[in-house]
């Protein structure tokens, strides 16, 4: 076998087998040549000044193989080989795929798909939508995709096949999280006030006035006439128990120049506020639950032509903001923030705000309650106003000031209840909700007054549901018509009557407008045709 240099061979070979002449071939022409496995036979042949192709066709031919060329590499295989190849190489040519996301978002899913893709591989998406709950036309939705996130992929099958299998684990149902949370807010004032007042006046009987004052309480120098006060020789007076506020006990002593007089009240304000809103949530989502006010101020921008106002708001009072985690053990770990705030506006109308906050991380177990305290907060106000040194006399030295304390202590507990939703029991929350509001109804009903027509019509159903049981239909009727003369939208009474007289109210009749037209059909109906004889 001998390779000339314009590329021409010639070989003479007898019985020499297939893989000997290929390797032989190889060597001489500087070519990669791989052969397969399968590749077997004999080589009987003499070429004469044939091209390199021409040679390696005339080799492989009688022997049932082929080759094909890629880049500079050249693969023999048996045709039954090469012919399962090129069927799995037709498959392998990329396609497109959609893969329509119910529960996740593109962008969480997009990052773990690309690396699975090959060189050729591409994803497409559908657009992001709008977050947040907006209300104005223009970021209200417009002409958006209604439907569900979309993914394109175009990849080989083989790829996709792998790419299904993910898509498949992460578009899962999310886990929900029921939030009871019970949020108490107590508050407690105490107010003491005491105070002592006297009077001494030389010269002048209070006893004998004719009517000094209206009560002993506000008996003052201002209470009786200038001439009275200028034959006196002397006065003196303290004037402490104006200072207590109406109300408590008042005791007074009138005896000659002197009068004397006490006055004591304690007042207790104990307040609390009970909250118990029920938030479920899906898991790694943020929860909001707001127990409280918004007041709101007005702000100037000014700029060198104009002037702009707009109205912000304060908000204050109880806020609770929570995310929860779901563990796959059982446990939840949440996000919380409560916050305890109190404030306002002043007479400037400049907003102030105090507060009290707590952020932390909490692991809970599927049902139980967290507690969180510690939002507590205690003012105490002591005032002393009394007469210059007689007020520190020991034992005496009360009788000379006013004394007044202020207690202000403020608390905030919040439980919460932690309950990871199962599929099975949705229906069962949303209709212990249900039942709730339908049970808050029906008391807020219950509250009305005795003489509302919407009280006196459940009360005649209430009578005609007790005269039915018992077998009155009759009176079981009258009390249902005089339940919906009262109330025309009483569902219930409606449906007794229509039980009772066994025909649907809905459908009578009897209606003015029905009867007209009724009438106007009947009036209206054709003449039979007759024709005219000639």
């Amino acid at each position: 076998m001998s390779v000339s240099a314009s590329d021409l061979v010639e070989i003479h070979v007898s019985g020499t087998p297939l893989t000997s002449v290929l390797r032989l071939l190889s060597t001489q022409s500087r070519r990669n040549i791989v052969t397969s496995s399968k590749v077997e036979g004999q080589v009987t042949a003499d070429l004469f000044n044939v091209t390199f192709h021409q040679a390696l066709d005339c080799i492989l031919m009688p022997n049932d193989c082929a080759f094909v060329e890629q880049g500079n590499f050249i693969y023999v295989y048996t045709k039954t080989e090469l012919a399962e190849k090129q069927t799995t190489t037709k498959k392998e040519e990329p396609q497109a795929r959609l893969f329509r996301l119910r529960y996740v978002s593109i962008a969480d899913v997009k990052p773990m798909l690309e690396p699975l893709l090959s060189k050729e591989g591409k994803i497409g998406t559908t657009p992001e939508p709008e977050s947040g709950l907006h209300t104005d036309p223009e970021t209200a939705g417009g002409n958006k995709l209604s439907g569900p996130d979309v993914l394109m992929v175009f990849d080989h099958p083989s790829r996709l096949v792998e790419i299904e299998k993910v898509v498949r684990q992460l578009d899962v149902r999310p886990q929900q999280v029921l939030v009871e949370a019970t949020i108490l807010q107590a508050q407690l004032n105490e107010n003491t006030d005491l105070g002592i007042d006297f009077n001494f006046v030389g010269g002048v009987d209070f006893e004998m006035l004719a009517s000094s004052s209206d009560a002993v309480t506000d008996l003052t120098t201002s209470s009786y006439s200038g001439p009275q006060m200028n034959n006196t020789s002397w006065t003196a007076r303290t004037d402490f128990n104006q200072l207590v506020p109406d109300g408590g006990f008042s005791f007074g002593i009138i005896k000659d120049q002197i009068s004397v007089f006490l006055r004591a009240l304690e007042t207790v304000t104990e307040t609390t506020v009970l909250a118990n809103p029920k938030v479920i949530t899906l898991n790694k989502q943020r929860g909001v639950v707001i127990v409280g006010r918004r007041d709101g101020y007005i702000t100037t921008t000014l700029t060198e032509t104009t002037a702009t106002q707009t109205v912000e708001y304060l908000e204050t009072g109880t806020k609770l903001v929570f995310r929860p985690f779901i563990c796959d053990d059982g446990y939840i770990r949440m996000e919380i923030h409560p916050e305890d705030s109190t404030g306002g506006l002043t007479a400037d109308n400049l907003p102030t705000q105090r507060t009290t906050e707590v952020t932390s991380n909490i692991m809970v177990r599927d049902g139980n309650t967290i507690l969180i305290g510690g939002l507590f907060r205690e003012a105490t106000d002591v005032n002393r106003s009394q007469v210059p040194g007689l007020g520190n006399i020991p034992l005496v030295g009360p009788l000379f000031r006013h004394n007044a304390d202020m207690t202000n202590r403020e608390e905030v507990i919040i439980l919460l209840t932690v309950r990871i939703i199962k599929d099975e029991e949705y229906a069962a929350v949303s209709k212990q909700l249900a039942h709730e509001v339908d049970r808050t109804r029906i008391g807020a009903r219950r509250g009305l007054q005795c003489y509302g027509r919407n009280r006196l019509s459940m009360l005649y159903y209430q009578s005609a549901v007790e005269k039915l049981q018992a077998g009155e239909e009759d009176q079981a009727l009258c009390d249902a018509r005089m339940a919906l003369h009262l109330n025309h939208t009483c569902q219930p009474a409606l449906e007794m009557v229509e039980k009772l007289h066994a025909k649907d109210l809905a459908e009578d009749n009897a209606g003015a407008i029905r009867d007209f037209v009724r009438r106007r059909l009947q009036t209206d109906e054709p003449q039979p045709h007759v024709e005219a004889q000639p």
